[in-house]
């Protein structure tokens, strides 16, 4: 788990938590409900770093945690707000948050806390003479 009930109540006062999760009276916070899309936001985390570092994370690196947090705010409210709307703060922090995992998945950012993981290094074994088109042939055309 990247995140957890705790870490969303610091973004949230118990009442507005529970009012996205499903009651109307501010009571009540359904936790099933903030699991499923603490749980969704972690698939969505795992499926973009795959090709990029062992997931699940054994040890949560603080930038996943801050995506798993935002990615998770952003279900509830498009939970509670079935219409598609989302408040254009909740948005911006949703495509944050996407743009970040972009950036770690490209290699643009770097993650910490990933213990002795080395990134696999590409190796290309592809030699300039076996290319079908070889420097000569191409030499050979001219411009009109």
């Amino acid at each position: 788990m990247y995140t957890n009930l705790n870490e969303i109540l610091l973004e949230f006062s118990p009442e507005e938590l529970a009012r996205i999760t499903g009651d109307p009276s501010g009571v009540t916070i359904d936790q099933n409900r903030v699991q499923y899309a603490i749980d969704n936001a972690k698939d969505v985390i795992d499926s973009f770093l795959r090709s990029r570092y062992p997931t699940p994370f054994d040890v949560v690196p603080s930038l996943v945690n801050f995506i798993a947090r935002e990615l998770a705010i952003a279900n509830l409210y498009e939970y509670y707000n079935h219409n598609g709307f989302l408040p254009p703060t909740i948005a911006k922090r949703k495509s944050y948050a996407m743009y970040l995992l972009r950036q770690i998945q490209e290699g643009n950012l770097q993650l910490d806390n990933i213990g002795n993981f080395v990134r696999p290094t590409v190796v290309v074994n592809k030699m300039p003479e076996n290319r079908l088109f070889n420097d000569d042939l191409l030499d050979s055309f001219v411009e009109l």
